[in-house]
């Protein structure tokens, strides 16, 4: 969806490793592949387009890819995808801004493009800090008015639901079941991406910070039915990131959010923000669990 529609309006878009085609003088022309950044896709796909070649996404083309299967994969993943994407900022920021071919709105949309990842370090903040705020809205009567105010960006997450909603009916058809079938896959999706919130925000931080570290390749398993088995992949790491164990900790955090709603306040409970408690109890159990799991 988004790579459609930057297209579509002429903005910077970049090529993934998934499917594409490059020609080689445009390649060479950009500057040639340079290591200095985990997402090395993003970064020559930058210095092409500043160099005014044209890219072309072309939707109706479909190939074959694997996506991670265990839980180590999707979080290796995650993590090279952010961090580049936050070293990319650091990098190709200022030369956008320089350029003087390509117009201001592309500018805008390219800046954006390039903090794309950072937005987990905002998920992770505004989470953590929503039960705080739980109590501070129901112990300071005086201060609703803000928290009625803030509430307006909930419209964000409307935003978001309706535009994957037109994608996925173009896709799969409208109806009331599909619309379903979507709502749950949607829920499914948020939660998890916002369990993967603490991990990708340590990803960013070290993006804008500088600190380098080794590219670390999804691993493949070859895995084309849900019946196979990848227990025994020499792929699979038997370590267990620290991080893990904080992800367990945030867990219990955000179920003690959905107990908290039932106590606060003096009308009985305060159940504006217990959806969102509840996704985030739900993505940070399922990636906690299933970074346990995936290592037996």
């Amino acid at each position: 969806m988004e790579q459609v529609g930057r297209n579509s309006k002429g903005h910077f878009i970049n090529f993934n490793g998934t499917a594409g085609v490059w020609r080689k003088e445009c390649i060479l022309d950009a500057g040639n592949w340079e290591g200095d950044t985990l997402t090395e896709d993003l970064d020559l796909s930058y210095r092409a387009q500043l160099k005014n070649w044209k890219f072309k996404y072309l939707e109706e083309v479909e190939t074959p890819a694997e996506l991670p299967v265990i839980i180590s994969a999707a979080r290796s993943q995650q993590f090279r995808w952010n961090k580049g994407g936050a070293e990319n900022f650091q990098k190709m920021a200022w030369r956008v801004f320089k350029s003087h071919d390509i117009s201001f709105k592309t500018k805008v949309h390219s800046f954006l493009h390039l903090l794309n990842s950072t937005m987990f370090l905002s998920i992770f903040l505004v989470a953590v800090l929503s039960i705080p705020m739980l109590y501070i809205k129901n112990e300071y009567a005086h201060l609703k008015m803000y928290f009625f105010v803030m509430s307006f960006f909930v419209i964000s997450t409307i935003i978001f639901f309706i535009c994957y909603w037109f994608t996925y009916k173009s896709i799969y058809g409208g109806g009331f079941k599909r619309f379903l079938k979507y709502s749950a896959m949607f829920f499914t999706f948020f939660s998890v991406a916002m369990g993967f919130s603490l991990h990708n925000s340590i990803a960013v931080l070290e993006g804008h910070f500088g600190k380098k570290s080794e590219f670390i390749r999804t691993p493949k398993f070859n895995i084309s039915d849900l019946k196979e088995s990848w227990k025994g992949n020499k792929y699979i790491s038997k370590n267990i990131s620290p991080n893990v164990i904080i992800e367990g900790i945030l867990m219990l955090y955000f179920a003690f959010g959905m107990y908290s709603a039932f106590i606060v306040g003096d009308q009985g409970g305060d159940f504006g923000l217990f959806p969102f408690h509840l996704m985030l109890f739900l993505g940070f159990g399922f990636v906690f669990f299933k970074s346990l799991t995936s290592k037996v």
